[in-house]
């Protein structure tokens, strides 16, 4: 029943019926599933890969690799499915600010971030997805190093990173995120740069998501 309850209100649907639904997130408890059960075993068969944190990390990021190169596809339909109205809406934004302000001042743009962050939905694994965020938010950080830049605080970081998705125009961010909170494990983010670097995008999103004004809540220039 929990499992039917996100985004499920009173139904008609016998008890039967509901047993035999198969529920919203089936597809990604499958994959936790497969995941958890191919490197159990692969420790098993070869203890000499749990003979350290480094191996064992390598181990784990390698049945990844082969789980989603089988299931990612239906895994992130499953995704883009539970995103799609969010998504649609931001994007909805996005395309009427775009139209809006065909003309405006790019300085502040990295084009070396806009051509990572596209590659985001190209990656298929968590590493591989959480390796472009971290280019991503350094590619920010070191368009704004030059001397006659001043650094960035996290306030403008936060704003810099909203700018660069918006004119970077990518589709189905939010299920881009969504699939790094589903399946980027605890090891990897609290290393600090890929923990990080979700967080800020989630911050990001968040921001732009509710936002109903780009130019008053991103563009505008703070005098202080």
């Amino acid at each position: 029943a929990d499992a039917l309850s996100g985004g499920v209100g009173q139904t008609s649907m016998s008890p039967e019926e509901i047993a035999a639904a198969p529920t919203i997130r089936s597809r990604r408890l499958d994959t936790h599933a497969v995941i958890k059960h191919v490197t159990a075993t692969l420790l098993e068969v070869r203890p000499g890969f749990a003979s350290s944190p480094t191996i064992t990390e390598m181990s784990a990021t390698a049945v990844e690799g082969l789980v989603f190169g089988e299931l990612y596809g239906s895994v992130m339909e499953e995704i883009l499915e539970e995103t799609r109205a969010v998504d649609e809406a931001l994007m909805a934004k996005i395309t009427s600010f775009a139209d809006e302000h065909a003309d405006m001042d790019r300085d502040d743009v990295s084009p070396n971030s806009l051509n990572t962050l596209a590659l985001i939905p190209e990656a298929h694994t968590p590493v591989d997805k959480l390796r472009y965020c971290v280019s991503f938010l350094e590619h920010i950080s070191g368009h704004f190093s030059s001397p006659n830049k001043k650094a960035l605080s996290a306030d403008s970081l936060l704003k810099m990173v909203c700018l660069h998705l918006v004119v970077a125009n990518v589709p189905r961010m939010n299920a881009e995120v969504a699939f790094l909170e589903e399946f980027a494990r605890d090891e990897r983010l609290l290393r600090g740069k890929e923990g990080y670097a979700l967080v800020t995008l989630q911050a990001s999103l968040h921001f732009l998501n509710a936002s109903n004004d780009f130019e008053r809540d991103i563009f505008l220039v703070d005098d202080e």
